[in-house]
């Protein structure tokens, strides 16, 4: 049985399907050949420790602009990189600027004021402020390294945009932190971290934080954190942290302004 003849158009239909199928094949074969979005960005696996240390040497030897890290919580790096070789020295020998960025808590820590005080002797610069996201590392304008999101690994950054990105970010908060060897020990200074502290710490237990988020985000352990707090109240004679709040918002008048509200001379005493 043979078919009728076709209707009117049909043939015209048809060349246009066929056209239509070999401009689809066209584009998948011209997305193919497209750097993969994962690719363009970070590595699509955590580095070794082999290809870690080979990256780092081969960053230190030949970056030129600033080193920028920035290490929230307690100050710790992802477990890979605390395993390798401290580059700092190299880039300091090379006259190479390098810039790190911690929160206030690691300022009541022995161990690494140390750590810091040693690196800004070296040559370094090392600011604090309340609360920091995640760790990075800059090195250049090309090359950066992230936590992994699996575990403690790290993972590459190679796209020249997100990398800027991440340096303009990083330096938002360097301007509105306190440098680290203006914080001394003792005296006004360190009372005005301690204040920084704890008027985080009101803010976000009166948006209804849980303890456990709140101590996260400052870098000190919950049992720390509800120390702190019934300090907070009992210097306060407040008989719940709502009030709390509200007697420390009071008695901070004008410095309850986060710091990027003030000037860069009314937090420093001079221009940043």
């Amino acid at each position: 049985m043979t078919g009728g003849p076709k209707p009117a158009g049909a043939e015209a239909l048809e060349e246009l399907a066929m056209e239509a199928e070999s401009a689809i094949v066209r584009l998948r074969q011209s997305l193919e050949g497209l750097p993969q979005p994962d690719i363009a960005v970070t590595e699509r696996q955590d580095l070794s420790e082999e290809e870690l240390q080979t990256l780092l040497s081969q960053a230190v030897a030949t970056v030129q602009g600033p080193v920028l890290e920035m290490r929230p919580g307690a100050g710790e790096r992802p477990e890979a990189l605390r395993r390798l070789t401290e580059p700092a020295a190299e880039l300091f020998e090379r006259g190479v600027e390098v810039q790190v960025l911690c929160q206030h808590v690691i300022r009541f820590d022995a161990e690494l004021r140390e750590e810091l005080r040693l690196l800004e002797e070296a040559g370094g610069l090392v600011r604090t402020m309340e609360t920091l996201p995640d760790w990075f590392l800059v090195l250049g304008d090309t090359l950066a390294l992230v936590p992994s999101p699996q575990g403690a690994g790290v993972r590459a950054v190679r796209d020249p945009a997100v990398v800027s990105v991440m340096r303009a970010v990083f330096t938002d908060y360097w301007l509105r932190a306190r440098p680290f060897s203006q914080g001394g020990w003792r005296g006004t200074r360190m009372e005005d971290v301690s204040q920084e502290v704890n008027a985080v710490i009101i803010r976000m237990l009166c948006t209804g934080a849980k303890d456990e988020l709140v101590a996260k985000r400052l870098g000190m352990s919950v049992r720390t954190l509800r120390r702190r707090i019934a300090d907070m109240l009992g210097g306060l004679g407040a008989a719940s942290r709502f009030q709390a709040g509200f007697e420390i918002g009071r008695s901070l008048g004008d410095d309850a302004l986060c710091d990027a509200e003030r000037p860069l001379e009314d937090r420093f005493g001079a221009s940043a």
